[in-house]
């Protein structure tokens, strides 16, 4: 691996399992990667779930100026200063968009097979920039989500389908399960041009780590950057990669 000078990461199933905590061997490769250069966190997730679950261990970091957070698929920006996060930028939804959102994945799913699915927690997740549903229910097990849909297909269909039915929206696969929603354009590819500016580093000198890079995924996106990425296809391979950046990066 040749060295990047910033490294990013998405979070549900590359960093930690969907909607879980990262483990204390991928948060302890983040702050010696924090040593080395700014670090990114890009994911549908909302900042609220990020900052009870993890963020503390990384803003007690001394080099926790280099850490960057892009919830909800980029749509909202974070930076830690003065000892508390600073909201940069949020591209919210209107109230109204987010009702209409709602309302049409809700008919979606009831004129589909998909009704009789048994869930576990909340499908929907409003986020404010972001409406994010995964059928399964984000308190459903691993072993649940793994299952639901193993050959893509029901997801597949949501997602075509709400492309067809909300074109003034930006509809991506995330995870597993997820269906992120947000305004056109506003996806984390945005977050890639976004940083690079910030840090004045072309994407080609960044490294994205993510496991959606399949065609629809959310992590897709961030490919025409130009930005080389990594697949993978849980915390496990996103180790291993970052033994892998820390032994190319270390002095």
């Amino acid at each position: 691996m040749q060295c990047p000078r910033a490294a990013l990461f998405d979070l549900d199933d590359t960093l930690a399992e969907s909607f879980r905590v990262p483990s204390p061997q991928i948060l302890g490769g983040l702050k010696k990667i924090l040593d080395l250069m700014p670090v990114a966190i890009l994911t549908g997730t909302g900042f609220q779930k990020i900052e009870e679950r993890f963020l503390p261990v990384l803003a007690a970091h001394q080099r926790c100026d280099r850490l960057y957070i892009f919830p909800a698929s980029s749509a909202q920006a974070y930076i830690r200063k003065d000892g508390a996060w600073e909201k940069i930028y949020d591209l919210a939804l209107t109230e109204t968009e987010r009702a209409h959102i709602k309302a049409v994945v809700v008919e979606t799913v009831n004129a589909s097979e998909l009704r009789d699915i048994p869930h576990y927690g909340d499908q929907m997740v409003d986020r404010g920039a972001q409406v994010a549903y995964t059928h399964v229910g984000v308190e459903a097990s691993t072993e649940v989500k793994a299952s639901w849909d193993p050959d893509g297909s029901k997801r597949a269909f949501l997602w075509n389908t709400l492309k067809d039915k909300l074109p003034e929206f930006e509809i991506l696969m995330g995870g597993v399960t997820t269906i992120d929603i947000t305004r056109k354009g506003v996806n984390k590819s945005y977050g890639v041009k976004w940083l690079s500016g910030q840090l004045a580093i072309p994407p080609q000198q960044m490294l994205y780590v993510g496991d959606a890079l399949y065609p629809g995924g959310n992590d897709a996106v961030v490919i025409p950057t130009g930005i080389p990425t990594r697949s993978v296809s849980g915390p496990a391979e996103t180790e291993k990669i970052i033994d892998e950046l820390l032994a190319a990066c270390s002095p």
